[in-house]
């Protein structure tokens, strides 16, 4: 139906761009801006997860022209895959100097930046009502994984509601690291392990979800999120309004960083409107604006004077150094074994969320069938 609509409006209007981003990452009034001072219309759309992107891009020609995955693993992942083309940087005026953990990332995955550019980032921490848990448990566990992964914890706050977010890739390390197994393990063994562990969890988990956890923190629905910074501090600010007290943290465990990108896939029908909406995007004063609206953090080192003192000199939103070194940056894992993993750890997850946890016979089977599976590519 949306490939319709697009078909319909460019019939009609040829001067449009069709975007696919983040759910409440860029402003109406930043849209609107754009539409005015360039006369080419936005088609907006948004999605909350990156499978929602990745099965658009995989399935068909989505009909979009600017869409902003996850780099890893999901932008690695579409790289290899051919899901991009290559952006013209000689379109692109406002393209300046990009914050040094950034290219350190786009290192091992684009190191060029040449399909993804990496436009805003941020951290994967927890958030929490500190006056309801200040209730049920001791200070001391209060900066801690412990809070999503401790069974005895959980059975504490649950009544009062706990949330996971949506994807794997933000839940198994995390775990992982909690557990001692190392946050980058690849171990079908361990893999299994943690899938035992998270489906006990699982049932003291209210919600599985990478955009309500907000309105849920703010309702008093739920008092654990395993959240995003910049999510993570909308709540804070919203909850204040009606009286309730938001933290949000990085765990003394470490956090991620996250990195989503600007690409264009092929097939784009769009292009030069493409290019003039990302450099659009990529000038300081509009990057200084969606991070001043958003509290996410930009990659456009030159916004920085234009964006809210208070913002600016948050540690939680631009880490300082010694914050920087306690987070992980996940590694770029390809290759048939690694695709192997991703598909088994999906179909547990997948699993886990129903609350109907996968036998060890049924998980044998998918791993052995995936990887034969991957096996059969490479003959």
């Amino acid at each position: 139906m949306f490939g319709l609509f697009l078909f319909i409006h460019q019939f009609n209007n040829q001067r449009c761009v069709n975007v696919y981003c983040w759910y409440g990452v860029l402003p109406k009034n930043i849209l609107d801006q754009f539409e005015e001072e360039t006369g080419i219309h936005v088609n907006y759309d948004v999605f909350d997860n990156n499978e929602m992107l990745e099965a658009k891009l995989l399935a068909t020609n989505s009909g979009y022209d600017v869409v902003f995955p996850t780099v890893t693993p999901y932008g690695a992942r579409q790289l290899l895959l051919h899901v991009y083309q290559k952006i013209d940087k000689s379109l692109l005026p406002s393209l300046c100097k990009v914050e040094p953990i950034l290219v350190e990332k786009m290192s091992n995955i684009d190191v060029h930046m040449d399909f993804l550019l990496p436009y805003y980032w941020g951290t994967t921490g927890i958030a929490f009502d500190e006056d309801t848990l200040n209730k049920v448990i001791p200070d001391d566990s209060k900066n801690s994984n412990n809070l999503l992964f401790d069974i005895n914890i959980l059975k504490k706050i649950s009544p009062y509601g706990v949330s996971l977010l949506q994807e794997p890739v933000d839940v198994f390390p995390p775990f992982f690291e909690y557990s001692g197994l190392g946050r980058d393990n690849r171990s079908f063994e361990d893999l299994w392990y943690a899938s035992q562990c998270l489906s006990e969890i699982s049932r003291y988990v209210r919600r599985f979800s990478s955009s309500r956890f907000i309105v849920d923190l703010v309702l008093g629905e739920v008092c654990v999120a395993q959240a995003w910074s910049g999510e993570a501090l909308r709540a804070i600010e919203d909850a204040k309004k009606v009286g309730r007290n938001i933290r949000y943290i990085i765990p003394k465990e470490g956090g991620d960083i996250w990195i989503d990108a600007i690409a264009i896939p092929k097939g784009a029908p769009n292009v030069a409107n493409a290019h003039a909406f990302i450099n659009f995007l990529l000038r300081p004063d509009v990057s200084a604006q969606i991070t001043n609206a958003t509290q996410i953090a930009t990659m456009v080192t030159d916004a920085k004077p234009f964006i809210q003192k208070e913002i600016l000199n948050n540690s939680l939103i631009f880490p300082t150094d010694d914050v920087l070194s306690t987070l992980f940056i996940s590694p770029v894992c390809s290759g048939r074994e690694a695709d192997a993993y991703e598909r088994v750890r999906m179909r547990m997850w997948a699993q886990i969320k129903m609350l109907r946890p996968m036998t060890k016979a049924y998980f044998d089977k998918t791993v052995q069938k995936q990887t034969a599976r991957n096996k059969s590519y490479t003959n």
